[in-house]
Protein backbone atom coordinates (compact mmCIF):
# COMPACT_ATOMS: atom_id res chain seq x y z
CA UNK A 1 0.00 0.00 0.00
CA UNK A 2 1.34 3.38 -1.01
CA UNK A 3 -1.45 5.42 0.61
CA UNK A 4 -5.01 5.05 1.86
CA UNK A 5 -7.55 7.90 1.86
CA UNK A 6 -10.72 6.91 3.67
CA UNK A 7 -11.43 3.42 2.31
CA UNK A 8 -9.74 4.14 -1.04
CA UNK A 9 -6.34 2.45 -1.41
CA UNK A 10 -3.61 3.72 -3.73
CA UNK A 11 -1.28 0.81 -4.41
CA UNK A 12 1.46 0.21 -6.93
CA UNK A 13 -0.49 -2.27 -9.06
CA UNK A 14 -3.26 -0.26 -10.71
CA UNK A 15 -2.95 3.36 -9.58
CA UNK A 16 0.21 4.91 -10.88
CA UNK A 17 1.17 7.68 -8.44
CA UNK A 18 4.09 9.63 -9.84
CA UNK A 19 4.72 11.69 -6.72
CA UNK A 20 3.43 12.62 -3.28
CA UNK A 21 4.05 16.19 -2.20
CA UNK A 22 3.90 17.47 1.38
CA UNK A 23 3.84 21.21 2.07
CA UNK A 24 3.78 23.27 5.28
CA UNK A 25 2.37 26.80 5.18
CA UNK A 26 3.11 29.30 7.95
CA UNK A 27 0.63 32.18 8.26
CA UNK A 28 2.78 35.29 8.73
CA UNK A 29 1.24 38.76 8.48
CA UNK A 30 3.27 41.88 7.84
CA UNK A 31 2.50 45.47 8.57
CA UNK A 32 4.24 48.33 6.79
CA UNK A 33 5.69 51.03 9.03
CA UNK A 34 6.81 54.49 7.95
CA UNK A 35 10.55 54.98 8.37
CA UNK A 36 11.08 51.51 9.79
CA UNK A 37 11.24 47.82 8.79
CA UNK A 38 8.05 45.84 8.31
CA UNK A 39 6.51 44.37 11.45
CA UNK A 40 6.01 40.60 11.07
CA UNK A 41 3.73 38.56 13.29
CA UNK A 42 2.54 34.93 13.29
CA UNK A 43 -1.27 34.87 13.15
CA UNK A 44 -1.97 31.21 13.84
CA UNK A 45 -0.83 27.64 13.57
CA UNK A 46 0.68 26.10 10.47
CA UNK A 47 -1.30 24.41 7.68
CA UNK A 48 -0.29 21.14 6.04
CA UNK A 49 -1.12 20.17 2.47
CA UNK A 50 -0.58 16.80 0.81
CA UNK A 51 -0.87 16.26 -2.95
CA UNK A 52 -0.86 13.17 -5.16
CA UNK A 53 -0.07 13.34 -8.88
CA UNK A 54 -0.09 10.44 -11.31
CA UNK A 55 -1.24 8.85 -14.53
CA UNK A 56 -3.64 5.98 -15.13
CA UNK A 57 -3.40 3.79 -18.21
CA UNK A 58 -6.09 1.90 -20.16
CA UNK A 59 -8.29 -0.32 -17.95
CA UNK A 60 -7.64 1.61 -14.74
CA UNK A 61 -8.88 4.97 -16.08
CA UNK A 62 -12.29 4.64 -14.37
CA UNK A 63 -10.85 3.76 -10.97
CA UNK A 64 -10.94 7.33 -9.64
CA UNK A 65 -14.76 7.50 -9.84
CA UNK A 66 -15.01 5.92 -6.37
CA UNK A 67 -12.54 8.47 -4.99
CA UNK A 68 -14.44 11.32 -6.65
CA UNK A 69 -17.71 10.16 -5.04
CA UNK A 70 -16.02 10.12 -1.62
CA UNK A 71 -14.63 13.64 -2.19
CA UNK A 72 -18.09 14.96 -3.09
CA UNK A 73 -19.29 14.03 0.42
CA UNK A 74 -17.06 16.90 1.69
CA UNK A 75 -16.20 15.21 4.98
CA UNK A 76 -12.82 14.76 6.71
CA UNK A 77 -11.26 11.36 5.95
CA UNK A 78 -8.26 9.49 7.32
CA UNK A 79 -5.07 9.61 5.22
CA UNK A 80 -2.58 6.84 5.94
CA UNK A 81 0.72 6.75 4.07
CA UNK A 82 2.87 3.68 3.52
CA UNK A 83 5.48 5.25 5.83
CA UNK A 84 3.10 4.90 8.80
CA UNK A 85 1.99 8.55 8.97
CA UNK A 86 -1.75 8.85 9.58
CA UNK A 87 -4.01 11.88 10.09
CA UNK A 88 -7.34 13.33 9.02
CA UNK A 89 -7.55 15.45 5.87
CA UNK A 90 -10.12 17.32 3.84
CA UNK A 91 -10.00 16.93 0.07
CA UNK A 92 -9.46 20.44 -1.33
CA UNK A 93 -9.46 19.64 -5.03
CA UNK A 94 -9.20 16.92 -7.61
CA UNK A 95 -8.44 17.29 -11.31
CA UNK A 96 -8.28 14.80 -14.14
CA UNK A 97 -6.78 15.21 -17.62
CA UNK A 98 -7.69 12.79 -20.41
CA UNK A 99 -5.29 12.15 -23.31
CA UNK A 100 -4.34 9.60 -25.95
CA UNK A 101 -7.75 9.56 -27.64
CA UNK A 102 -8.77 6.70 -29.89
CA UNK A 103 -10.96 6.89 -33.02
CA UNK A 104 -14.08 5.96 -31.04
CA UNK A 105 -13.55 8.85 -28.61
CA UNK A 106 -12.27 6.76 -25.71
CA UNK A 107 -9.01 7.71 -24.08
CA UNK A 108 -5.93 5.71 -23.10
CA UNK A 109 -4.43 7.90 -20.39
CA UNK A 110 -5.79 9.89 -17.51
CA UNK A 111 -3.57 12.18 -15.48
CA UNK A 112 -4.78 13.14 -12.03
CA UNK A 113 -3.94 15.53 -9.22
CA UNK A 114 -5.46 15.38 -5.74
CA UNK A 115 -4.88 18.09 -3.15
CA UNK A 116 -5.71 17.59 0.54
CA UNK A 117 -5.34 19.73 3.67
CA UNK A 118 -4.72 18.34 7.13
CA UNK A 119 -7.79 18.56 9.36
CA UNK A 120 -7.26 19.54 12.99
CA UNK A 121 -10.09 18.92 15.46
Amino acid sequence: MLAKVGEFIFDLNNKDIADISHQLNFPWDTQKRIGNHEYTQMRGKWEEDVSFNGKLILKSVNILKEFEDMAKEQLPVRLTLGTGESYKVTIKSMSRTKSGFLKDGKFRYQGFSISMRRYFE
